[in-house]
């Protein structure tokens, strides 16, 4: 009995293990393709430009603070009714569903932020 759990636990894992790795890299992807159409014009392909020439670089950012910042834009009414980089950046995140935001926030908090995820 304990023979067949053994097999069942390890046929699981080996058969979960790529699924979750596809899953990962199909996000990432997505956060790839949302980055490149929608931030890259801005905050240069490898977040190494200041948005305006007044934004912070992605990669002076930590990423708790990279999350921090992508979900005021998202939730601020002030912010999204501002105008300047505040109110372009509020527009670009209420165009995303809750998915496109989570990956493209784990894109760029695992390619840009001081502290790579």
């Amino acid at each position: 009995m304990k023979s067949i759990f053994l097999k069942i636990v390890f046929t699981c894992t080996v058969i979960a293990m790529p699924c979750s790795s596809f899953a990962q890299e199909a996000e990432d992807d997505t956060g790839r393709q949302i980055f490149s159409k929608k931030c890259s014009g801005c905050h240069g392909k490898d977040g190494n430009t200041a948005a305006f020439g007044i934004s912070r670089k992605l990669v002076e950012i930590s990423a708790s603070e990279m999350g921090e910042r992508l979900s005021l834009f998202s939730t601020d009414k002030n912010l999204q009714n501002a105008g300047g980089v505040s109110g372009v950046m509020s527009k670009q995140v209420a165009m995303l569903n809750k998915q496109e935001f989570e990956s493209v926030l784990l894109y760029i908090k695992q390619n840009f932020a001081t502290d790579k995820q």
